[in-house]
Formats: C-alpha cells, structure tokens, sequence
C-alpha cells in the first residue's frame, strides 16, 4: 500500500469516526428537570421517627440517556437558599451556618459516574457535593408515567448520613441518617421542559 493511499485510508477512517460518533450523538435522548413541577425533599429521623422534613424547589438538571452506548447520565444542581419546611423559625435555622450555611455553600449538585438502565427504572452512582464535601450515592430512580409529548414524571430515592458532610447531628439536632428523595417531570427538548 502506497503511502498516499494509507494516508487516504486515515483520513477516511477519521471521518467514518466523527460520522459514528454524531450519530451515537443523535440517538441520545436528553431530558430536561421542569423546574416549575420538580422538587427535592430531604428527612431527617431521630430515634426512628420522622423529626424534620424540608425541600427545595429551585432545581436545575438534566439525564441523558443512550441505550445504544455507555454514556447515560444525570446532572442536578439545587440552590440551598430555596430551603423551605413551611415553619420560618426553621427554615432559618436550616439556612443558618449552624446547618447548611447557605450563605457560603450556595449549591448542592448531583453528577452520576455510571447509571444501569432498566424498564421503567435506572440505578445512578454518582457524586454528591454538599456543605463543601464530595461523597458516593446511589439513587434509585423510578419512571412513573411518560406522556407521547416527551414528558416524564419520576421519583428518585437516596440516603445520606450528615455525618459525612460534616453536619451536625445528635440528641438534640436529630439523627444521623437523611433520607432524600426527588419528585418531578422530565421534558424532551422539543416538549418544552424548562431547566
């Protein structure tokens, strides 16, 4: 093979390359968080029962999904200062640098490292940034109802410990254990989802 032939064939190989890879591109399906009709909700429990429940409802996201190829994933970001748990004395005091410190961590994000796809359901391990630290979390997410507009309601669970962001916890702040869960619709490009 001649050398002007073998550069052919590379160039032509690269162009096959960037043709697949826009392809694969294209088959990818993005769905964007409804902000409007999407919130975050956090439990906290203390000797067993429920002690505090609170949420947010400034939320941001995406989750791509690929069947075809290995690219799945879900990205959030939660704005701390959209805390609400409908009594002002504790929504202060959940905003205060004695807890979340909303002041100085502004956002909670959410970014997957690997997501199995089910029927109906996904399995997402990713990292969760909170009060300034980065840990593992696997949350359990459930398609409940897709309309043929592109639009999708979802729930998705997860568990925590405050310990390992460095919240306080004790007898008298409430457990260790927090349990997490995101309630909401997803929207196609093209159905007009906001995020």
């Amino acid at each position: 093979m001649s050398a002007t032939t073998q550069l052919r064939y590379v160039k032509n190989s690269q162009w096959l390359l960037i043709v697949l890879t826009a392809l694969r591109l294209e088959a990818a399906e993005t769905y964007r968080l409804d902000a409007s009709n999407t919130e975050v909700t956090f439990t906290v429990h203390h000797l067993g029962i429920q002690w505090i429940t609170a949420r947010f409802s400034d939320i941001s996201g995406r989750f791509v999904v690929d069947r075809d190829a290995a690219v799945s994933r879900v990205d959030v970001v939660v704005a701390m200062a959209s805390l609400e748990c409908g009594e002002a004395r504790w929504n202060e005091r959940l905003r205060s640098a004695d807890w979340l410190d909303v002041q100085r961590y502004p956002q909670m994000t959410y970014h997957s490292s690997h997501i199995e796809l089910g029927e109906q359901r996904a399995v997402a391990d990713g990292q969760l940034t909170l009060h300034g630290v980065t840990r593992p979390i696997v949350l359990d997410v459930s398609l409940l109802k897709c309309s043929a507009a592109g639009r999708c309601q979802f729930v998705a669970h997860g568990r925590i410990k405050r310990s390992d962001y460095g919240l306080p916890h004790g007898f008298w702040t409430g457990g260790d254990q927090v349990d997490i869960a995101i309630s909401g619709v997803l929207g196609t490009a093209n159905s007009g989802a906001s995020g």
